[in-house]
């Protein structure tokens, strides 16, 4: 994280309606090629740059293609990329039509996009948006980055500098299934993107079993329900995160998430959950709240914070005990405090905490704050 003051690179994405014509649909089938062919390539002589590659493939995609010099060093850049993605267990492969350009090869005038082919050979597209698009058009102060081309949409991607906000305190935030707890008790209800995962997976279930001997009208409706349920899901996140962010923007509060990377792995085949939680888990879009409330606040300007998730339910947020017996409970009492504790809250408490212990004054506040707490809280479950 940059030091409070300093000018941070904000980037948002923002996507725009266009029309393929014959000509763009030609185009991206070649950009496609080219990059499936720069793998190969690739994969045969690894180099170890993406400017080894480009050295490698430029004189034969020039001869080959005769395309605009641009289109070879993307392509070289995407297969490279690719090539270098671990998720690969074999020789990746670009599937889908698609064509990414740098800032300096593109011309965006309000909404008219013209992108060469060849020398004194161009392309030229209109765009459909709204307020938001264009909102983005006219802000001078912008600088527009990388587009990336599909057959029916265009993004582009625009940046700033922005200097981060002094934040006055944090809020921690604790991440479940269906909903999103903050340290200071309040609650956003994420059941809607639950619900609508589930849905969809028993509508894809369904497909697959009624289509299972004919694969292309399968791929079909499984391609395009589970769009659908990716659109929806997104939209019902967006609005939770908008949320945040603007109760942070209003309150000059700093964001602390938790760290769930291989939260998959404790929902594999036999570690003693059944089957239907096992798919609930491997589900679970956390990872497209947490992107989107960190990008939403980064070009706000707002600092986010990860910190480890490791027992942060399990710990008792204000005598520290660990209560390793803890399993499916919502709400359980400290056996070594006796304070009675609301799961979510706890953890989102103990987020919060583990932020604040990079900061030696805040961390002596908050342990004589959590002290002081704890004991009022002992005393009156003694009187009772």
């Amino acid at each position: 994280m940059s030091c409070i003051g300093c000018g941070v690179q904000a980037v948002k994405t923002v996507t725009f309606k266009i029309t393929p014509t014959p000509q763009l649909l030609s185009l991206l089938e070649t950009f496609r090629d080219m990059v499936n062919e720069a793998i190969r390539i690739g994969c045969e002589r690894k180099p170890r740059t993406r400017f080894q590659l480009i050295t490698q493939v430029y004189s034969y995609f020039k001869e080959r293609y005769g395309l605009h010099t641009h289109y070879i060093l993307s392509a070289c850049e995407c297969a490279f990329a690719m090539l270098r993605n671990r998720r690969w267990k074999t020789k990746p492969y670009a599937k889908h039509l698609f064509l990414k350009l740098d800032n300096q090869t593109y011309q965006l005038n309000y909404m008219m996009l013209r992108i060469p082919i060849r020398p004194r050979e161009f392309i030229i597209l209109p765009l459909n948006g709204g307020d938001y698009q264009l909102s983005f058009l006219r802000d001078s102060t912008l600088k527009r980055g990388s587009i990336t081309l599909q057959p029916a949409q265009l993004s582009v991607a625009f940046s700033k500098e922005v200097a981060e906000i002094p934040a006055l305190r944090k809020v921690g935030y604790d991440l479940n299934e269906k909903s999103l707890v903050s340290s200071d008790g309040e609650t956003h209800e994420l059941s809607k993107a639950a619900s609508t995962s589930h849905q969809y997976s028993r509508i894809t279930a369904s497909i697959a079993h009624s289509k299972h001997s004919d694969r292309r009208v399968k791929q079909k409706l499984l391609s395009k329900y589970g769009k659908r349920k990716r659109n929806r899901i997104k939209q019902a996140l967006h609005i939770v995160s908008k949320k945040i962010v603007q109760h942070a923007k209003q309150n000059h509060v700093g964001i602390v998430l938790e760290k769930l990377t291989n939260i998959r792995n404790s929902s594999r085949k036999g570690n003693g959950q059944g089957r239907k939680m096992r798919g609930r888990l491997n589900r679970w879009p956390f990872h497209i709240l947490q992107s989107q409330i960190e990008y939403k606040a980064r070009w706000e300007g707002i600092p986010v914070e990860y910190v480890k998730a490791a027992n942060t339910s399990k710990r008792c947020s204000y005598c520290g005990f660990v209560n390793k017996a803890l399993k499916y409970e919502r709400e359980w009492t400290c056996p070594n405090c006796g304070v009675h504790l609301d799961r979510d809250l706890n953890a989102a408490k103990n987020i919060l905490v583990r932020s604040l212990v990079k900061e030696p004054s805040a961390v002596r506040s908050v342990d004589e704050r959590l002290a002081s707490e704890a004991m009022e809280l002992v005393a009156q479950v003694s009187r009772s």
